[in-house]
């Protein structure tokens, strides 16, 4: 009887213990799914956002490479024009010129012409038939053999210098259509100029309430940027003690900031610590340097700091240095991207920590970004 009891009592405590677990169960295997279903929607919305940004900034900077190379070639063509404008002119004075000897060879045959008339000689035979003797005679002819060579040399000077003339009023006139030609074109570069750089502007305002926008979504990039910044940080420091070791040893003045060297005497520290002093350079269509920069202009003048030359734009740059895989990028490494068969429109130098330095594009500063969010990237090239 009392085992009887025991069992149905076993029994039960585990019919209720199991039906507890259950219970229990269930909550956190919703919970569970619900943490899932948020974290997925999350990466969503990352991703989401994180490709609208890079979107609009894809477009800004193929913008910022459109206006720079209109704007290279409108100085080109004010050279142009200004050469141009040169040979018309040197022209010009040389029409004028040839006009004037053609006036004065025609001004001198034709008074030649008229005192002969005048003084009663109508022409060289009556010159000669006017003679007084034989030796009169000899000499007018040979002074009517010199007035006959000279009249025939002015006659074909003459002819010579209005073929001239007219082939010089010809290219004139080329030249003339050629600057009207160019200037037709500079014209219309400039008006496209002024509406890429409105449609630019539009993009600008897009990309900055994007990303105010997103600013929570996006602060995984935001970490990584940071714990990038710690590595230069200690790139920095490691750099600053190598200099304090180095001036110890050489008993010279300590200077932490690289020195101006050739490109056998640097380290990729030394280019990343270099190029971080620039962190927050505004970004100016074409510029060089210091105080503003485009994103070749950054590189270039990073790179020329220590004694090595780079081409001006980005796309000549990607060719310089040995090709360097994704994966063996190394502190130092040029990073080019480009969209499909375009030519690479975009430049920066890689830190480490898969993020690179640059100067973006028109409205932003010089600043490290995650080559995560660069569907457009292209390839490396590494220059040291």
């Amino acid at each position: 009887m009392h085992k009887k009891v025991a069992s149905v009592v076993t029994t039960a405590v585990l019919l209720v213990t199991m039906s507890t677990t259950a219970v229990i169960a269930d909550p956190l295997s919703d919970r569970l799914k619900d943490q899932e279903t948020r974290l997925q929607q999350h990466r969503n919305d990352y991703t989401s956002a994180q490709d609208k940004v890079e979107a609009i900034e894809r477009q800004i900077e193929h913008f910022d490479e459109q206006i720079e190379t209109l704007m290279a070639e409108i100085e080109e063509n004010k050279t142009k024009m200004k050469s141009i404008q040169n040979d018309i002119e040197l022209a010009q004075n040389e029409i004028e010129k040839a006009q004037k000897e053609m006036e004065e060879e025609q001004e001198l045959y034709n008074e030649r012409m008229k005192t002969m008339y005048m003084n009663g000689v109508g022409g060289y035979l009556d010159v000669i038939l006017g003679a007084d003797d034989l030796s009169d005679l000899v000499e007018k002819i040979e002074a009517v053999k010199q007035l006959t060579e000279l009249d025939k040399k002015i006659v074909k000077e003459l002819k010579q210098k209005q073929e001239d003339l007219k082939v010089r009023q010809e290219n004139l006139k080329k030249e003339q259509d050629k600057l009207e030609a160019l200037n037709k074109s500079q014209q219309e570069k400039i008006k496209k100029l002024e509406a890429d750089k409105k449609e630019q502007d539009k993009l600008i305002q897009e990309a900055r309430r994007q990303s105010a926008a997103y600013s929570d979504v996006l602060k995984d990039d935001q970490a990584q940027i940071s714990q990038t910044k710690k590595l230069i940080k200690e790139a920095k420091e490691r750099l600053k003690a190598s200099s304090n070791s180095n001036t110890s040893s050489s008993g010279s003045k300590n200077n932490s900031r690289p020195s101006r060297g050739s490109s056998a005497d640097y380290s990729s520290d030394a280019v990343i610590a270099y190029a971080s002093e620039f962190l927050g350079t505004p970004y100016v269509w074409g510029a060089n340097g210091p105080e503003t920069f485009d994103c070749s202009g950054f590189t270039k003048y990073v790179y020329a700091h220590f004694g090595v030359r780079l081409p001006r734009v980005s796309r000549d740059q990607a060719e310089v240095g040995t090709y360097v895989e994704k994966g063996d990028l190394q502190p130092g490494d040029l990073v080019f991207f480009k969209k499909g068969g375009a030519p690479v429109h975009h430049v920066g130098i890689y830190v480490g920590n898969g993020s690179y330095i640059h100067a973006p594009r028109t409205g932003d500063v010089v600043k490290i970004s995650s080559l995560s969010g660069r569907s457009d990237y292209a390839w490396a090239r590494r220059v040291r």
